[in-house]
């Protein structure tokens, strides 16, 4: 438990604004609040649940420019390019919760080869570099998996608010193992929109990698949205280890906007996944614990609207998961809601 509130006081001190050394900002940065769940489509099982709460500071000339990065400045000054002046940096901060459940949660003693009960309690620490084309986004997430993620007393809560019984098999759930992922991803921007007024559509392909004990792929994807005065951003992805609060381009990089603020969208998006690891179906990574394998490729197909005032929106998306793992029954099908405020 000393860890857990460690954690969580280490990722409110980073969150909290910090006074003093930096220039007058445009903006303060963006806060991002992310909730994913499957009750969206009438489910509860797998994947049931995943919140996040994301910051990234202002659009930076140079990562100094800012206390909130004045602890990772040694990893952040090894990445390539990433003190190039023709990009805009930003810091990324965030904490969240996934917890997953089996099909049968009624049974005290689930299934062998049904998912593991396991929860993952983490906070994020990151850079973007950016253009008005292209964007890379490098996080480390560092938290828990097992009793110490919450994700049990998470789940009895809201079952106790919406008057549902509680599952029975958390005493099977995964045991407590610290997690560590790190994860790279880049986005290009196609055509190339330099106002941002009218009626646009907007092509955005990505590719990435993730590794860590808590997950290992690779993975590519895009986003296609179309709609009116389109956010001067880099897409809505679900919450995965190197998503965060929106990073719009700002200041003299950001495109010409037109007299009226507000934008509305929709949008398709893939993003497909060779998988090496995945420990909330492979078990713990040390010691015998539940575990049913994981399938090497996995897609996310998701679609949904957003509504966007200025640089801050609303989103909501349904998403199509193919399945994960062998014997599970259906694929799986959640819905995810997120508000991104640039203040």
């Amino acid at each position: 438990m000393k860890l857990i509130f460690s954690t969580l006081s280490t990722a409110l001190l980073l969150l909290a604004p910090a006074r003093g050394r930096a220039e007058a900002p445009t903006t303060a940065g963006t806060l991002g609040i992310y909730v994913e769940n499957d009750a969206f489509a009438g489910t509860d099982r797998y994947y049931t649940s995943g919140v996040k709460i994301s910051w990234t500071s202002r659009d930076l000339s140079h990562l100094s420019g800012t206390p909130h990065a004045s602890m990772l400045l040694p990893l952040f000054d090894l990445l390539p390019g990433v003190h190039d002046t023709n990009y805009q940096k930003n810091v990324i901060h965030s904490i969240g919760q996934d917890i997953y459940t089996p099909d049968d949660t009624e049974t005290f003693t689930p299934s062998p080869t049904d998912r593991p009960y396991a929860g993952w309690l983490y906070v994020s620490n990151g850079v973007v570099w950016k253009t008005d084309r292209v964007r890379n986004i490098l996080v480390m997430d560092i938290g828990v998996v097992g009793s110490w993620s919450l994700a049990q007393e998470a789940q009895r809560y809201v079952h106790d608010v919406r008057g549902f019984d509680h599952p029975n098999g958390w005493d099977n759930q995964l045991h407590n193992e610290i997690g560590i992922t790190l994860a790279y991803e880049r986005v290009w921007r196609w055509p190339h929109l330099v106002k941002r007024s009218g009626l646009e559509w907007e092509l955005l392909p990505h590719a990435g990698a993730t590794a860590g004990n808590v997950k290992d792929y690779a993975n590519v994807g895009g986003e296609f949205r179309i709609g009116l005065n389109l956010p001067d951003d880099y897409g809505t992805p679900s919450i995965g280890p190197s998503s965060a609060a929106a990073t719009p381009v700002d200041g003299a990089l950001g495109a010409d906007r037109g007299w009226f603020p507000l934008g509305f969208h929709l949008f398709a998006r893939v993003d497909g996944r060779a998988v090496a690891h995945n420990i909330f179906l492979d078990g713990n990574t040390f010691g015998s614990s539940p575990s049913v394998g994981h399938n090497v490729f996995v897609a996310d197909l998701s679609a949904g609207f957003v509504i966007n005032w200025r640089n801050t929106k609303l989103a909501y998306a349904l998403v199509y998961r193919t399945k994960e793992f062998s014997a599970q029954i259906a694929p799986q099908v959640f819905g995810t809601v997120s508000l991104n405020w640039t203040f």
